[in-house]
């Protein structure tokens, strides 16, 4: 199922992540500190990583830098708490998968572990998917993340959308999750909008789409 790794200086917030994730069939370890996390990280492989963006000494940044350099294949989710989706945004651009925000529901927190876990193995599903120009492969490795590729999907099938049917028909709750995604799908040049400010694929983002229905173990 996956083996994922929570980090947080919040003992009850740890167990009651593991004990969320446990039932889902996740084999699951916690542990109270990026110190500590760093070390289970240096000498075991996990699939996840949820780390707290706020902690004493090593923080989730940090947690998060390390990893990728230590373990590049393991999906980082930030937890954040109120006042600090900025930063779980800046995180996101330093290369976290997602993030949840505090207080956060059961099914939010199983919701993007299973995105993470789906971005992975899309991400091994492209490194065997057979020789593309460099374009290519790098504009479908921005689509690892499952709410950037449904978005291409989505207005492959349906044509133009505004941001808030896109919300809708996506099941986002968070406007700025969704908001931030758009925006790297338009800086590969895969969105474009109208003066009514409805997204529709560019002709770059209609090749990319082709190539993703065309990728080999994927299907649109």
């Amino acid at each position: 199922m996956g083996k994922i790794l929570v980090v947080d200086d919040d003992e009850q917030m740890c167990e009651d992540i593991s004990e969320m994730l446990s039932r889902e069939g996740y084999t699951v370890s916690h542990v109270g500190s990026g110190e500590e996390a760093l070390d289970r990280i240096k000498s075991e492989d996990f699939d996840v990583i949820l780390t707290d963006l706020i902690m004493p000494g090593i923080d989730g940044m940090e947690v998060l830098r390390q990893s990728k350099r230590l373990k590049p294949a393991a999906r980082v989710i930030m937890i954040t708490g109120f006042g600090t989706i900025e930063n779980a945004v800046e995180a996101m651009k330093e290369g976290a998968s997602d993030y949840i925000s505090k207080p956060f529901k059961i099914n939010e927190v199983q919701a993007t572990v299973k995105r993470a876990l789906e971005e992975a193995k899309f991400s091994k599903c492209l490194s065997t998917s057979g020789a593309k120009s460099d374009r290519v492969q790098e504009m479908l490795s921005s689509l690892s993340n499952p709410i950037r590729r449904a978005t291409i999907e989505y207005l492959f099938l349906q044509g133009r959308s505004s941001f808030m049917t896109i919300l809708e028909e996506l099941g986002v709750e968070d406007h700025t999750k969704l908001s931030f995604h758009l925006r790297k799908l338009k800086s590969f040049g895969m969105l474009e909008q109208d003066e009514k400010k409805k997204y529709a694929l560019s002709a770059e983002g209609k090749r990319i789409a082709e190539a993703l229905k065309n990728l080999k173990g994927y299907t649109l």
